[in-house]
């Protein structure tokens, strides 16, 4: 996972940062690194989002979305 994949998570479940640290159990902060690329996502992180959050087909088709705009939007930057 990326950070990019990270802040589509955060996205998906219509969280602020925020809120999405505080149901991470993190710190607000460590949220906005990671989004930022500035902190790679720890083991711990990535097991928390495991336990919390379902990787279902539409979680799934929705980061590919996400990632296909994003590629749109940076490369016509």
């Amino acid at each position: 996972m990326d950070s990019n994949t990270f802040r589509g998570v955060r996205l998906r479940k219509k969280m602020s940062q925020a809120r999405f640290a505080e149901f991470l159990g993190v710190s607000e902060s460590t949220v906005a690194a990671i989004e930022k690329g500035r902190r790679n996502i720890s083991d711990t992180v990535r097991a928390r989002l495991a336990e919390k959050i379902a990787f279902d087909d539409s979680l799934i088709s929705f980061l590919e979305s996400y990632e296909k705009i994003n590629k749109i939007v940076h490369y016509k930057l």
